[in-house]
């Protein structure tokens, strides 16, 4: 067992607990334990920790899965469920997920429709799965064109995070799940966490000594926010801080950028909306962007336009009325929806971010 508490969620789906666990051999001892489960990794993970999990991959059926965008679709779905039914999966057999989000995605769209729903255990093996995606039960596959256009809400029924997991995990892959955490401690936070964070990262790195802190606030900050609105119907509007623009940035750049990367740049864009439409202060925004400038750049192998974006962010799902809905901030930790028309002052505000404040670059 671990030295952080565990984190019980509350669901109605069913609550689930997100359990900290110290070792990978812990982790596989109990995913063997089990009984009637199959299992989904990430082949790359199960690459690396193929002598450590051993002993659940031979009490189990596994599947390994390619953690692509193009896997993501209802082609990978569907060769989940082939697994499902090559292996004699049955309304009680329990599903571990074994990877990052793409993994989670799979399996939680697969469980959800396989029998009308299977229980499903995760293990993030990503800090953006442990920090953010593992709880809430959202998932999304992408569907031609568009990301994550199909979805499901299927709530797992437990939770392991291994922290020492992380690693193996390269620096890129570490910087995207900070663009997680930044927007969860963003989302309903104090200036002074926020400080923190930034202090953190600056000083000691993605490895800093604070990261399981960082982790276990980021999931107590999106518990306050999804136990009160688990289907999105209103507040949980607000997790989508950062992802209008970012969505859009990695469809025209078809995922060029990693998604969490995508996420740190959207809400700097966000927040200099903000800035321009006197909803936030100059201070506040200078303190995120210099952030996000220091810490979260990416060359683009070509230039984005505003128009290319905006025009991107038509097919968000945010978008009502021919009105899309920005998520905002107005002070640290508070955060507005705020719906703007497809007008020339939003281009004009895109051009000014991309003319002086971008935070990407070219290559």
């Amino acid at each position: 067992m671990s030295s952080l508490a565990p984190l019980h969620i509350r669901s109605g789906q069913g609550d689930y607990t997100v359990e900290f666990i110290d070792s990978p051999e812990a982790l596989a001892d109990e995913i063997a334990c089990l009984p009637h489960a199959v299992i989904l990794v990430d082949q790359k993970v199960s690459s690396l920790y193929a002598k450590t999990l051993a002993p659940a991959f031979s009490s189990h059926p596994v599947h390994e899965l390619a953690a692509t965008e193009e896997e993501k679709t209802p082609a990978g779905v569907l060769r989940t469920l082939d697994f499902f039914q090559r292996t004699g999966s049955i309304k009680q057999t329990a599903v571990v997920a074994i990877g990052g989000g793409i993994t989670q995605d799979i399996a939680t769209f697969a469980a959800h429709i396989y029998y009308r729903g299977l229980r499903w255990f995760y293990v993030p093996t990503t800090l953006l799965g442990m920090a953010d995606s593992c709880i809430g039960a959202k998932c999304g596959i992408n569907f031609g064109p568009f990301k994550n256009q199909l979805g499901v809400f299927h709530s797992p029924s437990h939770v392991w995070i291994c922290l020492s997991l992380l690693d193996t995990l390269d620096e890129p892959e570490l910087r995207s799940g900070y663009g997680e955490i930044l927007k969860l401690h963003l989302t309903r936070s104090t200036k002074e966490m926020f400080a923190e964070l930034k202090e953190s990262v600056t000083r000691g790195g993605w490895r800093n000594p604070k990261l399981a802190k960082f982790i276990r606030r980021s999931l107590e900050v999106k518990k306050s926010v999804i136990e009160e609105d688990e289907y999105e119907r209103d507040l949980r509007r607000i997790l989508n801080y950062g992802h209008t623009f970012g969505h859009a940035l990695e469809a025209i750049t078809r995922h060029a950028i990693p998604h969490g990367i995508a996420v740190a740049w959207g809400l700097d864009l966000a927040g200099f909306i903000a800035w321009r439409s006197g909803l936030q202060s100059e201070e506040d925004f200078l303190a995120v962007h210099e952030f996000v400038v220091s810490h979260f750049g990416w060359d683009l192998p070509g230039p984005v336009g505003a128009r290319e974006l905006i025009d991107a962010t038509r097919r968000d799902k945010k978008v009502a009325d021919g009105r899309i809905h920005l998520i905002l901030p107005d002070r640290p930790g508070s955060l507005r929806i705020v719906p703007r028309s497809y007008d020339p002052d939003l281009e004009s505000a895109v051009e000014a971010y991309f003319d002086k404040w971008n935070a990407l670059r070219w290559a």
